[in-house]
């Protein structure tokens, strides 16, 4: 899920040499999933909402749950959904993703705390006759990173990643800019 330490769990496969990807988008759009053939991870979004269909794609592949402590995951995604969708200029395509996934494209703390508890449970009992094939990760403590390589069945080695993708918050400029692409053309790939 969105604000769980995706990126710092991205820039982690990297530093251990695999070839990522980071919010794979095409996948919103492409029901074929052509995914290249390097590619050995993918992160974040929409992977949450597609979970099952790549697993059924891809047997044998291994997948990680990072999570939080909701009452924080719940404040970063009200960051994400007033700020965090202004600084990285959301195309309608992310909008109509979390629609899709999350039941709201707007901030609303009832819906997303249910969304919240509702996915890690799915997850859980998906998983729950293959244990080799999920590892959760609680970003609050950290990413254990022999544990990681373990899991992916990698020699252990000593790595280091900076923590990213910290909030910041959108200037007046940012905000106004993108309000007048919604209101203008429609979008905002006009930025």
């Amino acid at each position: 899920m969105s604000r769980t330490g995706t990126t710092s769990l991205f820039q982690l496969m990297e530093a251990l040499g695999f070839k990522s990807r980071h919010f794979f988008g095409e996948l919103i759009a492409d029901p074929d999933w052509n995914i290249p053939e390097d590619l050995q991870m993918l992160n974040d979004s929409p992977v949450p909402m597609l979970y099952k269909q790549l697993d059924k794609k891809y047997p044998g592949s291994k997948f990680i749950l990072t999570t939080r402590d909701k009452k924080t995951w719940l404040e970063s995604m009200k960051w994400m959904f007033t700020h965090g969708m202004v600084i990285w200029n959301w195309a309608p395509g992310i909008h109509e993703y979390h629609k899709k996934f999350y039941h709201t494209s707007r901030y609303n703390k009832r819906i997303l705390s249910r969304k919240y508890d509702d996915f890690h449970n799915e997850v859980k009992d998906y998983f729950k006759d293959r244990p080799n094939d999920l590892l959760t990760i609680n970003i609050d403590k950290g990413i254990d990173i022999p544990i990681v390589c373990r899991f992916l069945n990698i020699p252990v080695r000593e790595v280091s990643f900076p923590k990213t993708n910290e909030r910041k918050y959108a200037t007046l400029r940012e905000r106004l800019q993108y309000n007048w692409n919604y209101m203008v053309y429609g979008t905002n790939d006009n930025l």
